[in-house]
């Protein structure tokens, strides 16, 4: 009892500190959430332009009619300073002028030359020059194929081709696919936010109960130090299930997942992540005597490998050297689970195949630094190798 309120008493006095790890570690969840899961669909700003026409032919109307419908077409002085005024501080983004020979060009099926304004390198070029071609191209395309036409007729038809619209409708499958994939990325980060956080609240005590004065007068209490390991072990352990739920639950609510195959396969994962990243910290927990060892270890370690393991960085610009370095690290095997979840869409048996492997991994990893941790423990009731054959005497 008396370690469990002295462990508790060494968490509320580092209360600040903890509650600004979780701080910006759930605010890193939520950043990373809402670009991730935002599937609301986007349109293209309409590109500002000016329309210049000195051609009263009833293509050239009816060129400039249907970029108004989908441009924002603004006036603009017809004076070369004005334009790059305009051009220069933003204010238009194209300026297009229809010279007076257009209709007449186009009417003999020849290709008109219209001449434009733009920024250098400007995005907007590409955009309104695919509109302007695609709308000349088709008006050609029906004056070859029905040369009996008015320019009326053919001004019509082009139009009423180039304004026709379809919709796309996805499959729930897909819907599904694409959700899943988003919510795994923000599972992903919790290899980041979650183990830093657990390892922050875990190494904050083991460095206050290794503080040589401390450990000598626990040497003189009455407390096995086997005993005492075990208890200060046991409330770690449910102050750090208590950050798991609440990372958890704040998950689950921000990606608004429901309890089914999917979130139980994640939450799985993060279990065995929670598992490694209790592990570690207690290694690490019974070696560290310097309270700046515990920000380096969050940077080199934590978030070093959350950035080589695809969490912040996409692996598929990461070279392949970095790739192994990363696979002997638990974050590199933990999105590797998060991943396949996410784009999975039946569980069968190469699902599960490949989860388990993964699975297996995060355990050996658990167990190496449990294993680790006992060894290094010794004088805290931990494993004891010994090398030398006791002589019995009869």
């Amino acid at each position: 009892m008396s370690v469990f309120k002295a462990t508790l008493g060494i968490l509320k006095k580092n209360l600040a500190t903890l509650i600004l790890a979780l701080a910006i570690s759930l605010g890193i969840s939520f950043v990373y959430s809402g670009s991730s899961t935002n599937s609301a669909s986007s349109e293209l700003e309409k590109t500002t332009i000016v329309i210049f026409n000195q051609d009263q032919g009833n293509p050239a109307k009816q060129l400039e009619r249907y970029l108004n419908k989908n441009m924002k077409v603004v006036p603009l002085k017809n004076t070369q300073e004005t334009v790059d005024d305009a051009l220069f501080f933003g204010k238009v983004d194209y300026v297009l002028t229809i010279p007076p020979s257009f209709s007449n060009t186009i009417s003999q099926g020849q290709q008109p030359d219209l001449p434009i304004q733009v920024k250098p390198d400007s995005f907007n070029q590409v955009y309104v020059d695919s509109i302007i071609n695609n709308y000349l191209s088709t008006y050609q395309f029906y004056q070859e194929a029905f040369p009996n036409k008015t320019e009326a007729e053919l001004s019509k038809l082009t139009t009423e081709n180039i304004e026709t619209t379809g919709k796309v409708n996805f499959s729930s499958t897909y819907d599904q696919a694409k959700k899943n994939t988003a919510t795994g990325k923000v599972f992903g980060v919790l290899s980041y936010t979650m183990f830093m956080t657990i390892f922050s609240a875990i190494t904050l005590v083991s460095l206050a109960f290794n503080r040589k004065e401390i450990k000598l007068r626990n040497n003189c209490s009455p407390l096995s130090n086997r005993a005492f390991s075990r208890q200060q072990f046991t409330v770690q352990l449910g102050f750090c299930l208590v950050l798991w739920f609440i990372f958890i639950s704040l998950i689950l609510f921000v990606t608004e997942s429901g309890f089914d195959q999917y979130s139980g396969y994640f939450i799985l994962n993060t279990l065995l992540l929670f598992i490694v990243a209790v592990s570690f910290s207690n290694l690490i927990g019974g070696l560290i005597s310097n309270p700046d060892m515990i920000s380096g270890i969050n940077n080199v370690f934590i978030l070093g490998s959350a950035f080589v393991s695809g969490v912040f960085v996409p692996t598929e610009i990461l070279p392949d050297i970095v790739i192994k370095i990363a696979s002997f690290t638990p974050t590199y095997w933990y999105m590797r689970n998060c991943t396949l979840i996410g784009n999975t869409t039946k569980f069968n048996d190469d699902f599960l195949s490949s989860f388990q492997f993964n699975a297996l991994i995060l355990l050996i990893f658990s167990l190496l630094f449990f294993l680790l941790a006992m060894v290094t423990r010794k004088e805290q009731g931990g494993l004891k190798f010994s090398f030398r054959k006791t002589i019995t005497q009869h």
